[in-house]
């Protein structure tokens, strides 16, 4: 058992040592759209961006980690009642936008070859490192001082990605969709509310293979 193991520990650092390596950069826009188990709540995507690189490793079946600097805005709204006159309602505007550095990696599968290049199949999970968290919050229509806002989330969270790609010569063109698997709440301060935020995004991006 020990020189089965030992021989496709071999033959495994063996393929990798001779698989194809190319490394690049990329950059692209983001549509985010973020989600809450709030009642009636009404949701709205936004754009953003990402700049990063990545490394692709094989050539048919092929592992890519990346790592690159994202922007996530997300907007929702909803009616809350008033907690000194709860038959009092006030209409609440949240515009929140996290910057994050994302790490993910893809196990990809060339699908198809065209003149040029190829079309790929890539899926795998992501860690997201949060570096700030910009949040502004509107009561019907006027905008709350930055002191009261006792909101807080989470500084790391884990994603899934999933996509399709396309190589030609020296580009990399990228879409894919990012399933939020974490909730990125970390209740409120003030009224110690449960809440479930979660980031779905789109991505477009364009890479250059430097070699």
């Amino acid at each position: 058992m020990k020189k089965i193991t030992l021989a496709i520990i071999v033959i495994f650092f063996s393929s990798m040592t001779f698989a194809q390596l190319h490394l690049g950069i990329k950059g692209g826009v983001t549509m985010n759209k973020l989600t809450a188990n709030i009642s009636d709540v009404v949701e709205a995507a936004k754009t953003g961006y990402q700049l990063g690189a990545f490394v692709r490793i094989g050539d048919k079946w092929h592992l890519q980690p990346e790592v690159y600097f994202t922007a996530k805005p997300g907007q929702i709204e909803f009616t809350t009642p008033s907690l000194d006159n709860p038959n009092e309602k006030f209409n609440i505007t949240e515009e929140i936008t996290f910057q994050s550095f994302d790490i993910p990696v893809l196990v990809g599968f060339r699908l198809l070859k065209i003149p040029g290049g190829n079309i790929r199949l890539q899926a795998g999970p992501v860690a997201s490192f949060v570096t700030n968290t910009k949040i502004t919050i509107s009561k019907d229509g006027v905008e709350l001082p930055e002191d009261q806002i006792f909101d807080s989330f989470n500084d790391f969270n884990w994603a899934a990605q999933f996509g399709v790609g396309v190589d030609v010569l020296f580009l990399t063109i990228d879409l894919r969709y990012e399933l939020g698997l974490s909730n990125l709440y970390n209740k409120s301060v003030t009224t110690n509310e449960d809440r479930t935020y979660k980031n779905n995004v789109f991505f477009l991006s364009v890479g250059w293979k430097i070699f």
